[in-house]
This record gives C-alpha cells, structure tokens and sequence, in this order.
C-alpha cells in the first residue's frame, strides 16, 4: 500500500538535496553526481565483504529493476561504506559474483570524501572486531550500517528512500513512478 502522504510506498523525500561528490567506480572510471542528471537512478551503501544486510540489499535492487525491459538498465550506484576494504579488485569481484550488469558502479573515495556523503544521506557506518571462529589472532571486521535505497529523480534530487526490509515489487513500481511510466 502507498504511504498516506505521497502515490508512494517507500518514504518520500520532498527537501533532500542529495549530496555533491566524485568517486571512482571499480574500472576506475570517474562518476559524480553529475553523471546520470536527466536520468532516475538509485543509490544506495554497501561493502563487499558483508554476510548480511548488502546481499539482501543487493537482492532486492536485482528482483525489482529486472521486472521489465524499462527499468532493467537503470543506472545504479553502490557507495562503499568500508573505503579501506572495499579495494577495485573486492567491487570487481562482487560485481561478478552477483552478476551485476554495466549499469551498477561500485564507487569508493577517501574517507573524508565518503563521510560527507554518508552524512548527507543520513548513513553512519562504523567498524567492530569480530574475534574469528578458531580463536585465533587474526580478527574481521563488520561494518555497523544502515542500507537505504534512494530513487534519485531526473532532477538529481533523492525523491524517495525505501529501507529495510525493502520489498521489490514496491521499489520498482515507485520507480516507474517517479521516471513518469
């Protein structure tokens, strides 16, 4: 069901900006807020070695825009909220392992570029020591994170957000939504 203030079902966005910024994609190509003005993308805050959130996050974004030939293409931005772990060759290897298509970059930055993204878009990632299985020395980490999915209008303007759990059926329908289909 749509949310009662908007022909939505995630949550509209009537005053978000977004926010201004430059970082590479896992080809090392430069993409920036700039790049897919005059077209609705979606972004949204992953990292690579996550086990939990960012598969079912990265599942939801595949089932929605793969429900028809309009919306299968859309340009997609994952914004890395582990800079330091989320190396070219780790984006490339996630982009293979989920089969995703041209159409998704895998962007990373310096912290201090990303923080100020994350800030804008109200993520705030942060990182734990997990002690491994074995009991060893070695230590992972987990990266503490919010995963919204932002439809970013032909203005460049976030129009809606969806968080979890996010149901593709809905996602994709606010995406034709806000594209006008």
């Amino acid at each position: 069901m749509p949310t009662s203030n908007s022909n939505l079902y995630g949550t509209a966005l009537q005053n978000h900006n977004g926010s201004i910024f430059s970082l590479q994609d896992e080809n090392k190509l430069e993409v920036t807020n700039q790049t897919h003005m005059g077209k609705v993308h979606l972004i949204t805050f992953l990292f690579t070695n996550c086990t939990s959130l960012c598969p079912i996050v990265t599942s939801s974004i595949k089932q929605a825009i793969e429900k028809s030939e309009s919306t299968k293409n859309i340009p997609i931005l994952i914004i890395s909220v582990d800079p330091e772990g989320d190396s070219m060759e780790a984006r490339l290897e996630f982009k293979d392992r989920w089969e995703l298509n041209t159409n998704w970059s895998y962007l990373n930055g310096s912290e201090k570029a990303l923080q100020s993204i994350w800030s804008d878009f109200y993520v705030n990632p942060h990182q734990t020591a997990l002690e491994t299985l074995a009991g060893e020395s070695n230590r992972k980490y987990d990266v503490i994170h919010t995963s919204p999915v932002f439809i970013v209008g032909k203005d460049g303007r976030p129009a809606a957000v969806h968080t979890n759990p996010i149901e593709p059926s809905h996602l994709y329908k606010d995406i034709l939504t806000i594209s006008g289909r």
